[in-house]
C-alpha cells in the first residue's frame, strides 16, 4: 500500500515528502534551496534532487540524499509548521546563484509572489552584500529580471526563452476587454498587436474540475481573442524546451527577434519542472520572520508561525510514507555514524 500510495505521488510532492522526512530525522535542521522552497509551496523540484540544509560544519557533503551547506553569512530564518528554513529572500537569492537562469527566474518569481515585501532591489542588494561570491555574477542574470508578475514556472521559463532567442521583452498579464469579456494574456507585443499563453496542462487533467468545460472554456477565449488582435498564439513545455518550437509559434503570430539569440544561455535550458502544479502558498504575515541567524542556524526556533499554513498538509498516505522514509535517512545516519568511529 505504501508503495502504491508513493507510485502515485506527483514528482514535486515526493520531493516534499522526502523533506518532511529529513525534519522528522533531525527537527533542528535549518532547510534551504529547493528544500526550503518546497516548504513555502514552491513545488519544482524533482525526488532525485537532494534534500538542502545549512550546517556549522566547516565544509558541505552529499551524502544519501542530503546536502549540507556551510555559508559564513547569516541566514534569515522563518518556521513553518515547526519546521526551521530560510526566509523567501534569502531562499530566492541561494537558489538564483546555484541553479541554471531559468529555473532561478522561475524561483525568484514564485518567492515573490509569496512574499510580497521582496522587491528586485532587495534581491540584488542581498546578492551583493552577501560574503561569499559564489555564483553572484550567475544570480545576476534572474534577480534582475524578476519581478512576480508570471503567474507560473512555465510562465517565467518562457519568459527567460523569449530574451534569449532576441525578441522583444513583452508586457506581462495584458488585460482586454472584448464583446462585453475581461480576458488576461501572459504575453503581450504591442507593436505587433500579438498575444501569447504559456499553457500548462493542469487546467486540463480534471484537478480544478470538468476538464472539457476548461477545453471550451479556452477555446472560446481564443476565438475571441484572434478575432481582435493581429496575432496569437500559445506553447507548453516542449516548446520552451525545443526553443526552436517556440522561436516558430513566436514568428506565426508576426514576430521577429530584434538582437542575436543567446547561446550560451540557451545551452542552459533544461525541463525543471515538466509538470508543476500552481504555488499555493499565500503571503507571509507580520510577524513571521524570524529575527536573522548565526551561520544559518534559526535564532527563533520553536517559535511558530502566526496565521495558515505555507506548507502542503500530508495526506494519511503520505504520512505514512514520510514515516518509511524518516526511518531509512536515521538508518542511513546510524551508518554513517558508526563508520566514522
Amino acid at each position: 500500500m505504501e508503495v502504491a500510495a508513493w507510485t502515485e505521488l506527483p514528482p514535486w510532492e515526493k520531493y516534499l515528502v522526502q523533506v518532511h522526512a529529513a525534519a522528522m530525522v533531525n527537527p533542528d535542521r535549518v532547510f534551504c534551496h529547493e528544500s526550503a522552497a518546497a516548504l513555502l509551496g514552491v513545488l519544482i523540484a524533482y525526488p532525485t534532487r537532494p534534500v538542502h540544509v545549512l550546517t556549522e560544519s566547516s565544509s558541505s557533503r552529499l551524502y544519501k540524499g542530503v546536502r549540507t551547506h556551510t555559508s559564513v553569512d547569516d541566514r534569515e530564518a522563518i518556521v513553518e509548521d515547526g519546521i526551521a528554513l530560510t526566509a523567501p529572500l534569502s531562499t530566492a537569492v541561494d537558489l538564483a546563484r546555484s541553479t541554471a537562469p531559468a529555473e532561478g527566474l522561475a524561483y525568484a518569481d514564485a518567492l515573490m509572489r509569496i512574499d510580497t515585501a521582496i522587491t528586485r532591489p532587495r534581491l540584488l542588494a542581498l546578492n551583493e552584500d552577501l560574503g561569499s561570491g559564489r555564483g553572484r555574477q550567475q544570480a545576476r542574470w534572474p534577480l534582475g529580471r524578476a519581478s512576480g508578475i508570471p503567474e507560473s514556472v512555465l510562465e517565467s521559463a518562457s519568459l527567460a526563452v523569449i530574451e534569449w532567442l532576441g525578441y522583444e521583452v513583452p508586457v506581462l498579464q495584458k488585460t482586454f476587454f472584448f464583446e462585453g469579456f475581461e480576458d488576461r494574456t501572459d504575453f503581450y507585443w504591442a507593436r505587433e498587436d500579438a498575444a501569447g499563453e504559456a499553457d500548462g496542462l493542469v487546467k486540463y487533467t480534471g484537478e480544478f474540475g470538468d476538464p472539457s468545460v476548461a477545453i471550451i472554456g479556452e477555446k472560446t477565449r481564443e476565438d475571441r481573442l484572434r478575432r481582435h488582435l493581429a496575432g496569437f498564439g500559445r506553447w507548453g513545455w516542449d516548446e520552451v524546451v525545443d526553443y526552436d518550437a517556440l522561436d516558430a509559434t513566436l514568428r506565426s503570430m508576426g514576430l521577429r527577434p530584434v538582437r542575436p539569440r543567446d547561446t550560451m544561455k540557451l545551452s542552459t535550458l533544461r525541463r525543471f519542472g515538466a509538470e508543476p502544479p500552481h504555488e499555493t502558498a499565500r503571503p507571509l504575515r507580520d510577524g513571521e520572520v524570524a529575527p536573522r541567524s548565526r551561520r544559518g542556524r534559526a535564532v527563533s526556533r520553536g517559535l511558530e508561525a502566526p496565521g495558515q499554513r505555507v506548507s502542503k498538509t500530508a495526506t494519511t498516505a503520505q504520512t505514512a510514507i514520510t514515516t518509511k522514509a524518516a526511518i531509512a535517512i536515521q538508518s542511513q545516519e546510524r551508518r554513517i555514524g558508526a563508520s566514522a568511529v
